[in-house]
């Protein structure tokens, strides 16, 4: 089993949710956009890197909507 490397761009604000797993700071329509957000990418983030800043267009705003907002790049490793 290879695991390879993914990355995709989304609001910085659902960092505790990807890493931590606390949804505490989200409401419930956050959480389904960063669900879609999880699934678009393969897996659930290991890593975010805070090196994107403010972002009108980001991968989170294609697959699920979100807006404009402070991003992160998120990692995910994926079974090849």
């Amino acid at each position: 089993m290879a695991l390879i490397t993914v990355t995709g761009t989304a609001p910085s604000y659902w960092a505790c949710y990807f890493i931590n797993g606390d949804a505490s700071g989200l409401d419930e329509e956050e959480i389904q956009q960063a669900d879609k957000f999880i699934e678009w990418l393969g897996a659930t983030p290991c890593s975010c890197e805070d090196d994107v800043g403010f972002l009108n267009w980001h991968d989170a705003r294609r697959v699920c909507g979100t807006l404009a907002a402070d991003c992160y790049t998120y990692t995910a490793l994926v079974e090849e």
